[in-house]
């Protein structure tokens, strides 16, 4: 909780409170008097059905989300959000069972389809508990050799199904079915939500970047560089002009490959690099995606078997560690540049490679001339796990108010506290605990959680 910034609190009391209060409040007040004591129990199902149709909205990555919160904090409500329904499901089904064959039948398999695929997506998805519990992640290892990328996204689906299950559960309960008001809001918002998914898909393709494969090559032990060039056919995808296209500095872009079997799903990488855009005519070199991405499973193993001019489908990036950056930039004294504290771990640095080339020795606007102070810290776990290390040092040792450091071993307090200084921000990013610890040293030492940025991608 003491993490909490003001716009994730704001997302939370959203889709926890306010998302369900129309619909209980139609629901009590058509609920029949001969069933009172059952209105409590219909309750806890229709929270469930709320914060699941809230889960599937989520999913769908609407942009204004990850301008608000994040996309990696909006997958943590959302898978987060998908679990309390289920626990509610559960308990609703406790207070209330089903009065006739089909009311059970739809109810009860509707909730056990959610449990599977909510036990199938934090073990193949998530990477919570994998990334904690080490039996399970060589059970998961060992389980993603049949079980691909692509299966368990289409697995993941079923959630759909699952719902339509609910629906018809809904409409058979006669005394419910009778509520006028509240069916009607009940099939107005799932509706709404079937027809969002069915346009974020369709758009998403349609608006998809299209590239080739400009060169693959390995720069650690089961880590790939892959560098993506965006070909005219892409550069016109979103609006028409090549200024459409951009990406800033910290930014994700999820990717695939139509042409290669198992890799037809969209999957998320972090890049190294950003994009500005420049506006000149289509004549122009091909803007270049940079991506370093380390062999964890089935996709991203077949990454270093890539050829060049292989096809490629790029959604345009999200991202908030820009963002994040130019609201502190805003809030500065004389809009003075903000000084950056970045903090990486292991393969979770890629994020911040394109922060620490985008900002080290620039001022935040034309009228602020003084550069930016950055100090990098990246931890590794031997001298081997470093990527790009020739590369950071020497970019460290060109720019007098940058200051680069690359570390074997843990980010500790000893590292961390000569760090902080007045009116810094402080972005991380990592594996899960190594971003936890950090958070905590931080806030040990009186940093705001307003002041810390970072991007969980392992719900």
């Amino acid at each position: 909780m003491k993490f909490l910034t003001s716009h994730i609190a704001l997302a939370w009391a959203t889709v926890l409170f306010i998302v369900p209060l129309p619909f209980l409040a139609t629901l009590a007040a058509g609920y029949p008097a001969l069933y009172a004591d059952t209105l409590f129990g219909a309750e806890i199902g229709v929270v469930a059905y709320t914060w699941m149709l809230a889960a599937v909205y989520l999913a769908c990555r609407p942009r204004w989300v990850d301008r608000t919160v994040g996309l990696p904090h909006m997958y943590m409500i959302h898978g987060v959000l998908a679990i309390l329904a289920i626990a509610l499901a559960f308990v609703h089904q406790s207070l209330l069972p089903g009065a006739g064959a089909l009311i059970s039948l739809t109810g009860h398999t509707g909730l056990y389809l959610f449990i599977a695929v909510a036990v199938w997506s934090l073990v193949f998805m998530a990477g919570w508990l994998t990334s904690r519990v080490a039996w399970l992640a060589k059970v998961k290892r060992a389980l993603e050799r049949l079980f691909r990328h692509e299966m368990s996204v289409w697995l993941h689906r079923l959630n759909l199904v699952a719902i339509a299950l609910i629906v018809i559960h809904v409409h058979v309960i006669d005394y419910i079915a009778s509520n006028r008001p509240f069916l009607f809001l009940f099939d107005a918002a799932t509706i709404a939500v079937f027809a969002y998914y069915v346009w974020s898909s369709v758009s998403r393709r349609a608006f998809t970047l299209r590239g080739r494969v400009a060169s693959v090559r390995p720069i650690a032990p089961r880590v790939t560089e892959l560098r993506i060039a965006i070909d005219d056919s892409g550069r016109t995808a979103t609006s028409g002009t090549s200024s459409s296209i951009r990406w800033n500095p910290g930014d994700f872009a999820f990717i695939s490959f139509p042409g290669v079997r198992g890799m037809h799903e969209l999957h998320p990488f972090s890049l190294t690099n950003s994009y500005a855009g420049d506006g000149q005519d289509s004549s122009r070199q091909a803007p270049v995606m940079s991506f370093a991405i380390r062999a964890d499973g089935d996709f991203t193993s077949k990454i270093a078997s890539l050829k060049p001019g292989e096809r490629v489908r790029v959604v345009p990036p999200y991202g908030r560690y820009a963002e994040f950056i130019k609201e502190h930039d805003a809030q500065s004294p004389a809009h003075s540049p903000t000084p950056l504290v970045l903090i990486a771990g292991g393969i979770g640095v890629t994020p911040l490679i394109g922060v620490l080339t985008a900002y080290a020795g620039a001022s935040a606007a034309a009228t602020t001339p003084s550069p930016r102070i950055v100090d990098f810290l990246y931890t590794a776990r031997s001298d081997r796990d470093f990527i790009y290390r020739d590369e950071l040092e020497r970019f460290g040792a060109s720019s007098p108010d940058t200051r680069v450091r690359l570390k074997t071993g843990r980010a500790d307090e000893a590292l961390i506290a000569p760090m902080i200084r007045p009116g810094a921000i402080y972005l991380i990013a990592g594996p899960m605990p190594m971003m936890d610890a950090v958070r905590e040293i931080l806030a040990k030492h009186g940093v705001a959680s307003t002041d810390i940025y970072y991007e969980p991608f392992t719900m």
